[in-house]
């Protein structure tokens, strides 16, 4: 019999609807599917990434035009201003621009020389400008570009506008600068470093010996002493006369300077500064300071003294930088046709060309003659200033750029501009040109070569390595840094050395209308100051940028009272420019071109550092923490070691001088 009985029905109000009782099943319904989700997925990040792109392109077309407007919005020095001279950030040859600037207000990231002198100059004829303002700053520029700012606000101050100078903390660098002010002020709790002279360098002997590195050196000839910062464990006494004598050149420089413009007896600077002062009520007692105040009450006293009738001492004091100034004031017009062009050279010699635009700074051979031939080539241009600002290098790259130089000689005039340092390869670029002229401070001359060579036997067996060879003849391992030189190669590395040195010398010799023998007595890798450097027929004019123009004013016979165009080389970009010059690299000036190394010599410092810590973090900020003038030291001995693992054959400064 069929059965026809019904299915159970649910409880009445009972249990989920559908669901059948125990031992009964009903079909499983048909099952959705899901081909949407991926492509969901896929379209989700193209969407995402459209819009990450849409936002950078309008933040970019944003910058571009914000640019472009504020270019057309007319811009002018506002009556009652006052110029602050700030240098915190830096005093650097050549003005180098933020590839980012674009995206802020802001512009150039650090303030150069020339357009520090220009604005100061400008300003003394200019109405609307009421005095100057000079905040603490200085750090890391040499003597002869602290000195150069401080003659032209000496000029500055004949025009009767007031100069005052706000301290807070700093070095004598810092106060050589603020003690020019009329007035200089320090708050209650400011600290400054008001003691003698004196200099200290770290020697790496035991770091390298630790490492298991040795040097295979030959310096040309006693004063040539780089490579003592790798091989000693102190200075020579060839190498502490010398510096010796560049500690009393500016000891006799800041003392004078001091004591002229705070009215001062030289004997009573220099006992104070034997003393050692730091705090501020007693640089007050000793008449180094005018009075102890914080930065505003200094800023509603120049208010004050602009505005006496003022009364609101909520009035903020106007004020404006060295970069907006000169974007705010109007250009001097040229009245001569014949222009001069700056072609700089500052930081280390190296081979090749720049990799991009955030590798290490220095001067780049190939980069250097490329901006040379442009400004030979420029019609406008009727003479060449070479602004120098170099230790040395390599010998190879320094020739190349001598060359250069000689060549150009003979369609223009080139003269040579010597800043804080002109020396070994710095000097050899220099005597190529037709004139040379240097400040009294500027460090010259260390013309001689090192040759410096590293041998890696002990590092490598530290960790049990060894090496085998197969030579098909007496000369293949020859400065092969894996195995120790012989006899016969360290007598071929000297002869190397030993000609290299005989053409610089001959050279020195050929351009100065001097004899071999009597050059060589100036030279022996002997550093000079400027000023020694002139008394020894080394240098031909005394004097700053400022001087070199005039020399080329005079050379080109262009009036005392008319002006030329300056143009710069390499060329000055805006903030746009600089942002699309990172997309338009040359592709021969890859970072991967060995011509061009992409490691700075931090880095390789933190790396020699960190192999022999277990703490590479901690390393890094042993590093960082070192003061100043010692990190800048270690910079400049990386610097010889790295350049000494790619050209043997070196024309560098024995130690980095900065004014401390």
């Amino acid at each position: 019999m069929q059965d026809t009985q019904s299915p159970i029905p649910p409880p009445p109000g009972g249990g989920p609807q559908g669901i059948p009782p125990q031992g009964m099943a009903y079909p499983a319904p048909p099952r959705k599917s899901r081909w949407w989700i991926p492509f969901a997925v896929i379209g989700g990040i193209i969407l995402a990434g459209m819009a990450a792109v849409l936002f950078v392109i309008v933040a970019f077309v944003g910058g571009i035009m914000a640019g472009i407007e504020g270019s057309d919005t007319p811009k002018s020095v506002k009556d009652n201003t006052v110029l602050v001279i700030d240098m915190s950030g830096g005093l650097e040859e050549s003005t180098t621009e933020d590839p980012f600037a674009i995206f802020s207000s802001g512009g150039k990231s650090q303030t150069s020389l020339y357009d520090m002198l220009e604005a100061i100059r400008k300003a003394k004829s200019d109405d609307k400008i009421k005095g100057l303002y000079i905040k603490g700053g200085a750090s890391g520029a040499g003597m002869a570009k602290l000195a150069e700012v401080r003659e032209a606000i000496e000029d500055f101050k004949t025009s009767r506008k007031f100069v005052y100078a706000y301290l807070d903390m700093g070095s004598k660098s810092q106060y050589y600068m603020a003690s020019v002010a009329d007035s200089v002020f320090m708050p209650h709790e400011g600290l400054l470093e008001f003691t003698a002279f004196g200099t200290s360098a770290p020697f790496m002997k035991g770091l390298y010996d630790k490492l298991g590195v040795s040097w295979n050196v030959e310096q040309f000839e006693e004063y040539k002493s780089a490579a003592e910062s790798m091989t000693r464990d102190k200075w020579s006494e060839p190498a502490k006369e010398e510096v010796r004598a560049l500690l009393e050149q500016r000891n006799s420089m800041f003392i004078q300077a001091v004591a002229e413009s705070r009215r001062l007896e030289p004997s009573y600077v220099r006992a104070v500064m034997d003393h050692g002062v730091y705090l501020p009520d007693s640089l007050k007692h000793y008449r180094l300071v005018d009075a102890l105040a914080h930065e505003e009450d200094v800023r509603r006293r120049i208010h004050a003294r602009m505005n006496p009738n003022d009364t609101n001492e909520y009035t903020r004091l106007r004020t404006v930088s060295i970069t907006r100034y000169l974007d705010q004031v109007e250009e001097t017009k040229a009245t001569s046709e014949k222009g001069i062009a700056i072609v700089y050279a500052s930081g280390v010699i190296n081979s090749g060309k720049q990799g991009s635009p955030f590798d290490g700074g220095g001067i780049y051979s190939q980069a250097f003659i490329k901006n040379l031939k442009k400004a030979a080539k420029d019609d406008d241009v009727k003479g060449i200033i070479i602004r120098i600002d170099s230790p040395g290098g390599s010998a190879f790259a320094s020739d190349e750029m001598w060359t250069a130089i000689r060549e150009v000689r003979k369609t223009k005039p080139v003269y040579a501009s010597m800043s804080d340092v002109a020396a070994s390869g710095g000097y050899y670029m220099a005597m190529a040109c037709d004139t040379i002229i240097a400040h009294p401070a500027t460090i010259t001359g260390s013309i001689g070569v090192i040759m410096a060579m590293p041998n890696l036997t002990g590092t490598i067996a530290k960790v049990g390595v060894t090496v085998d060879t197969i030579n098909l003849g007496p000369s293949a391992s020859f400065m092969n840094p894996l195995l120790p030189l012989t006899d016969a190669e360290r007598s071929r590395l000297h002869d190397y050395g030993a000609n290299t040195y005989r053409r610089f010398v001959q050279k020195v010799a050929d351009s100065r209308g001097k004899d071999f023998e009597s050059t060589r007595l100036l030279a022996r890798g002997r550093v000079w100051t400027g000023a020694a450097a002139k008394e020894r027929g080394l240098v031909d004019i005394e004097g700053g940028l400022d001087v070199a123009i005039k020399a080329m004013k005079n050379r080109l016979k262009v009036g005392k009272n008319e002006t030329v165009e300056i143009y710069r080389f390499p060329r000055q970009e805006d903030g746009l420019q600089a942002f699309l010059s990172i997309f338009n690299q040359d592709d021969e000036a890859s970072s991967d071109d060995e011509s061009s190394p992409g490691a700075s010599a931090s880095s390789i410092v933190e790396a020699i550092m960190a192999r022999v810590s277990a703490d590479p973090t901690g390393a890094r900020q042993v590093y960082t923490a070192m003061p100043r003038p010692i990190r800048q030291q270690v910079d400049h001995t990386a610097s010889i070691t790295k350049l000494a693992m790619q050209e043997h054959a070196l024309m560098v400064l024995p130690v980095n001088f900065p004014m401390e």
